[in-house]
């Protein structure tokens, strides 16, 4: 895993991100260094600010797209951590023709639920013509629309990242090597890339703290677009592996019965211990057409285990410009394909009781629908104001959505629950 080191802050992490997005708009520039044996460095950055309120009752912690933080074991009435970032970026191009080298950091929280500093991209990019790009180190973990700007609140209408298809994705940053191709013709485009590589991170899971290893991550996309449009094909594939003491535990307690009781080997299937594929798909369009936008995007992910469900999710967001404001609606889905009809060992089987209520506890579904509304109001300076309200609602009666520390009752809740956030974002 990539740890981070912890630092000591004086204000709390709302408070510093929010001195940090009011001064930017009046003190911050980009700033740029050049000599002719030095070559040049660029630092730029980026910041947000999000506060979101879920009226869960208490009964468990709303979470969006970042990071899913497994450490609280608690509510807060406002939530000023999970979605706000400070991330300051710097470029240097030595004096060798078409090489970069690129370093990223970001301070965000943590899955632990800490506000922690880590490199988010350190790589070497070379450009040997206007069409090739390559990339080595760590690189923006390449599926999705949003990739590239995975961070960057200003440029989304919405609050967060759209969590149907986001939420499942926690990492960002794939340690490897990328390539890209792009050809240019008559105002429009046509880009490839391809990258390959590993990476590992730590998720809040049904049965507490997992830490997840992916390897041989092989990826690509293709993208074709122009002056206001793109619509983008992308996928991975990946070796996976889940490490959950108590589903590790489970597993061994039904492998053990296997050779006499055939539906522990199903069962046991379903939380391996070692390696198994993981392969994702997903399709979007966005179109930019001042004062309209659009943008949708879907994903489906298999997998034939219950570590990593098979997942499918969408969501649209369309906006409309008037001056400095844009209001927005937005909808989206998202649910599992993995079985998780009960299982039940044959009456007598040694333990057979237990490890069929554990198993059945585990299956917790993500269905949810959501439908929402806000308003963006863009401010001098490279600053933006956000309002979103959603709505959501979850599907099935197994199903927490997107919600973590579920408390007695809440899953399957049939209530809908509200959601307000509020953002501030900035880049410079």
């Amino acid at each position: 895993m990539h740890h981070a080191v912890s630092i000591d802050m004086a204000m709390q992490p709302y408070a510093l991100l929010f001195a940090c997005c009011i001064a930017c708009p009046v003190t911050a520039q980009a700033v740029e260094v050049s000599s002719e044996t030095a070559g040049e460095l660029r630092l730029n950055g980026f910041a947000t600010l999000v506060a979101t309120r879920a009226d869960s009752g208490g009964a468990a912690d709303y979470r969006s797209a970042n990071y899913l933080s497994a450490g609280s074991d608690r509510t807060r009435e406002w939530d000023f951590q999970n979605d706000s970032i400070l991330g300051l970026q710097a470029l240097w191009s030595p004096p060798v023709s078409g090489v970069t080298v690129v370093a990223q950091g970001v301070l965000a929280n943590d899955t632990h639920d800490d506000f922690k500093p880590r490199m988010d991209w350190l790589f070497v990019g070379w450009q040997p013509s206007d069409a090739v790009r390559i990339r080595a180190g760590r690189t923006p973990f390449p599926a999705m629309m949003d990739s590239e700007v995975r961070w960057l609140g200003h440029a989304r209408l919405t609050t967060t990242p759209q969590p149907e298809t986001y939420f499942h994705l926690p990492m960002t940053s794939l340690d490897g090597a990328s390539l890209r191709w792009r050809h240019d013709i008559e105002g429009r485009y046509l880009q490839l890339r391809a990258g390959f590589g590993q990476t590992d991170f730590d998720t809040a899971s049904r049965t507490g703290l997992s830490s997840v290893d992916l390897r041989r991550v092989t990826a690509g996309s293709l993208e074709l677009g122009g002056e206001v449009w793109r619509a983008y094909l992308g996928g991975f594939r990946t070796q996976a592996r889940v490490h959950s003491a108590p589903l590790a535990s489970l597993h061994d307690a039904l492998a053990a019965l296997a050779p006499s009781q055939p539906v522990a080997g199903e069962m046991a299937a379903a939380y391996p211990t070692d390696w198994f594929p993981v392969s994702q798909v997903s399709l979007g369009f966005e179109y930019l057409g001042a004062p309209w936008s659009f943008k949708t995007e879907a994903v489906r992910r298999s997998s034939d285990t219950l570590l990593i469900y098979a997942v499918r999710g969408w969501y649209a967001v369309g906006g409309y410009t008037i001056g400095a404001f844009t209001p927005f609606v937005t909808a989206g889905r998202q649910w599992q394909n993995s079985d998780l009809s009960p299982k039940q060992l044959p009456t007598g089987t040694p333990g057979g009781a237990a490890l069929s209520a554990f198993y059945n506890a585990t299956l917790i579904g993500l269905a949810q629908r959501r439908i929402g509304a806000g308003v963006r109001y863009d401010l001098p300076g490279g600053a933006a104001l956000k309002l979103q309200y959603d709505r959501l609602k979850l599907d099935e009666a197994n199903s927490r959505g997107m919600f973590v520390n579920p408390q007695p009752g809440f899953i399957g809740r049939t209530n809908p629950i509200n959601v307000l956030s509020l953002a501030l974002d900035y880049q410079f």
